[in-house]
């Protein structure tokens, strides 16, 4: 009865990770690279309990080469996850050319596979029974050239390394983003509790590993990896919930009109509201006006904060989003359809400004204008001319002369 009731765990837990998965990667969304991350994520976390499934029903002795085939995930899951938290608090649209290397251990342990996956049915079979006598883990024979023991704790210290840089990446992220701004600091929690899943699932998996090694036997009784596998299956669950349970998590990125922050007692908290089936199902990719009000507000303060960021050279649309932190997508957005001027007008705007008041300041006295427009954040002595003549019709030289005839009157 138990092991029936194991086995139907296990599969529902298998069916529902690739559906979510799958739902999630084909879902619109304002960021589609984030939730192909997710989705991947979600995918590849989800390979144990399929594997588990396949040694339970005893349906791996009719394709035994599923049991080393995927060994490389058990690489590739750290780094999925590292992949998939970054792009989520740095607001990431794709990869790099460096994170090529990222992929080094699941591709060494591909290549090590290979005469595995090439050995021929009787071959692959002989690893397959040692699975089902359930044989301890740590004394299976390995399918590749490393000892057992060996290929374990590499996938061990693969897994620490990036869980410390995963971690540390949101540490990182917490220093640098205001809390006050309820997407960033929904963003920031669902990152820790995604990772603290993550590493509470590896542990479990070493606990198991460590059990077999020293011969502690201890829950024996319950089938496919003792009470270990049922603390792992809680816990993906857990993460499936959450996403299911927070609808912006769904989309990749938080529907930033459904939640605010509401303090109580001294200490923020997120407050959710009710999302009804439709918009749950179809997002409005869309930015409200609210949320739109919102945005430029939040651009107006940064661009008025003393250290007056535009006068930097140079200062994009991506330094924008990282000091105001709005996404750089929602950014773009929002210039494209819902300002009167694009970005580069926006920044010439404030530096025009800024050029100004250094002009009203007499500053023109002792320096050219070359050099105010440069101190202002042009880029060059055209620019600037080209800039002025276009917002006030006149050019610096003329304006200068337009200023003093008006103080003489």
């Amino acid at each position: 009865m138990l092991e029936q009731f194991t086995l139907g765990l296990i599969i529902l837990i298998s069916c529902t990770g690739i559906a979510v998965s799958l739902i999630i990667g084909i879902l619109k969304t304002v960021n589609p690279f984030l939730n192909r991350l997710l989705s991947a994520t979600l995918l590849i976390m989800a390979w144990p309990f399929i594997q588990t499934t396949l040694i339970s029903n005893l349906a791996i002795i009719k394709f035994p080469c599923l049991y080393g085939a995927f060994s490389f995930l058990y690489y590739l899951t750290p780094v999925a996850i590292y992949f998939y938290v970054r792009a989520l608090l740095f607001d990431e649209t794709r990869f790099y050319k460096t994170d090529i290397f990222h992929l080094i251990p699941s591709l060494l342990q591909i290549a090590l596979s290979l005469p595995f996956l090439f050995g021929g049915y009787r071959h692959q079979l002989f690893f397959v029974k040692e699975i089902i006598d359930k044989k301890p883990v740590t004394q299976l024979h390995s399918i590749t050239i490393l000892p057992q023991n060996i290929a374990l704790l590499s996938v061990f210290i693969v897994n620490i390394i990036y869980i410390f840089y995963t971690f540390k990446l949101i540490s990182k992220r917490k220093q640098q983003i205001n809390r006050d701004q309820t997407h960033q600091f929904i963003i920031l929690q669902w990152a820790k509790t995604f990772a603290l899943y993550f590493c509470v699932m590896i542990c479990f998996m070493s606990i198991n590993a460590i059990k077999d090694k020293i011969g502690l036997h201890i829950f024996d009784f319950i089938p496919f990896g003792g009470p270990l596998l049922y603390f792992r299956s809680i816990l993906y669950s857990m993460i499936i919930l959450r996403i299911f349970k927070t609808p912006e998590l769904l989309f990749g990125l938080p529907n930033f009109n459904q939640n605010m922050i509401e303090e109580m007692d001294g200490r923020k908290k997120i407050k959710q509201i009710e999302i009804s089936s439709a918009a749950y199902y179809f997002p409005n990719t869309n930015l409200s006006e609210i949320q739109i009000k919102h945005y430029t507000d939040i651009l107006e303060a940064y661009m008025n904060i003393p250290s007056k960021p535009y006068l930097q050279q140079p200062f994009t649309l991506k330094q924008l989003s990282q000091g105001s932190g709005i996404p750089l997508h929602h950014l773009a957005y929002i210039f494209r359809y819902h300002m009167k001027e694009s970005f580069v007008d926006y920044r010439n705007r404030h530096r025009l400004s800024e050029a100004i008041n250094k002009i009203q300041r007499n500053e023109y006295i002792e320096k050219t204008l070359e050099a105010i427009g440069r101190e202002s954040g042009f880029s060059s002595r055209t620019t600037f001319f080209n800039v002025f003549l276009k917002q006030t019709g006149l050019n610096p030289s003329e304006f200068i002369e337009r200023m003093n005839n008006q103080k003489e009157k």
